[in-house]
């Protein structure tokens, strides 16, 4: 019989996953932004901002990539702010600010 955890098999069915996404979006900044993102997901921030880090050495700082990095920092963040430290979900009151409305005349 194997002897294999459920968390040992959580982190084999994240890493099938993470290379499906290579496989699907080869080596692009879409590629590092969609893995961050399912690291998030899987509550592995460290990871995902790890991957995030490398992406703006590995790209640059074209406006693309600073947009992709932002959005997953800022998904990290949220993110973050969904899970008590017993892993209880806890919704936080979001604070909204009102869009601004561009007026343009007819």
């Amino acid at each position: 019989m194997h002897n294999e955890t459920s968390s040992d098999l959580s982190q084999a069915g994240l890493n099938i996953a993470i290379q499906d996404i290579k496989d699907e979006l080869f080596d692009t900044p879409e590629c590092d932004y969609a893995i961050a993102q399912l690291l998030t997901h899987w509550g592995q921030a460290e990871k995902a901002e790890q991957v995030l880090d490398e992406m703006l050495m590995k790209w640059g700082t074209s406006p693309e990539v600073l947009a992709l990095t932002q959005r997953g920092y800022t998904e990290m963040i949220g993110s973050s702010e969904l899970f008590a430290d017993n892993d209880e979900i806890i919704r936080k009151p979001q604070k909204s600010t009102p869009a601004a409305l561009e007026v343009v005349a007819a």
